[in-house]
């Protein structure tokens, strides 16, 4: 498998992990604890295949937002020169040198 590939399969598994972050609000009490160890599991499981192929994931959250960040924002007009990370829509993915994907990000003013 391709770097390029790799990159784009834990960009959509960091997605999925969050997704299911999102639906256990939802579940009854008693499943709460099960789907947060399959969370944590799930995360630890791709930083570590990250890892071993000198990869790891990115997010800017409450960063300083910078043209130099590995990411694109999807709402540059609605913010100051002085805006910050709101949140990240889909990682970063960097390489031991560089970044491999580049991720996207929504902005918010400071």
């Amino acid at each position: 498998m391709s770097d390029g590939a790799l990159a784009e399969l834990a960009v959509n598994y960091w997605k999925l992990c969050l997704a299911l972050e999102r639906e256990l609000a939802f579940v009854p009490e008693a499943r709460v604890q099960s789907g947060e160890a399959t969370l944590r599991f799930a995360r630890r499981k791709l930083e570590s295949i990250l890892d071993r192929q000198s990869m790891r994931l990115v997010t800017f959250d409450g960063e300083p937002w910078s043209p130099a960040l590995p990411a694109s924002p999807i709402n540059p007009e609605d913010v100051d020169a002085d805006a910050v990370v709101h949140t990240t829509i889909e990682p970063t993915i960097m390489g031991p040198s560089a970044p491999i994907v580049a991720g996207k990000v929504l902005l918010r003013n400071a």
